[in-house]
């Protein structure tokens, strides 16, 4: 009976697998998820005729709620880029990329050149921002922006615009 509470559980977690580029908390929540919900599947079948039935409820239903709790707790991609845009415009030595990597992205913001102030007195700094994912070698996002700091300590990043939407 486990055995086989344990086999769906495998299987789900092998489905699951085949998400594009899961993070590893995707994978140890749905794999969790799945042995837990089959658990209580079993134990909520107790007296009936129809103990798997309750069970693959239960696997399925776990292995969802895993997935969705495993990606609420990964640090996400856009959190981390804007964690290393910030420090690469506050404390970044040009030409020094500043590195992030989180499951299944990558990537560097680096400083270009010293920073400036603004017309209205704002710090500003022009920074390379490159991302891409993990284990692919084509498809790599990479912009030039300018980052400029607001009295109350923001940053607010935009890009610069081109040479032929100034004419």
């Amino acid at each position: 009976m486990i055995g086989r509470t344990f086999a769906a559980g495998v299987m789900v977690l092998a489905v699951a697998g085949c998400a594009e580029n899961p993070t590893e908390g995707q994978l140890w929540g749905t794999g969790a998820g799945a042995m837990i919900g089959g658990g209580i599947g079993r134990a909520a079948a107790i007296g009936t005729h129809y103990p798997w039935a309750f069970s693959g409820v239960g696997v399925v239903a776990g292995a969802a709620m895993g997935y969705a709790l495993g990606t609420y707790v990964d640090p996400p991609a856009q959190r981390m880029w804007a964690t290393a845009t910030v420090e690469a415009a506050e404390t970044g030595k040009a030409g020094e990329p500043v590195k992030w990597e989180t499951h299944g992205h990558r990537g560097s913001v680096t400083a270009v050149g010293d920073g400036w102030t603004d017309a209205g007195g704002r710090p500003c700094r022009a920074l390379h921002q490159q991302a891409s994912r993990l284990h692919e070698t084509e498809g790599d996002f990479i912009r030039d922006v300018v980052a400029c700091r607001h009295a109350d300590g923001t940053w607010e990043v935009s890009e610069p615009m081109k040479d032929s939407e100034s004419q």
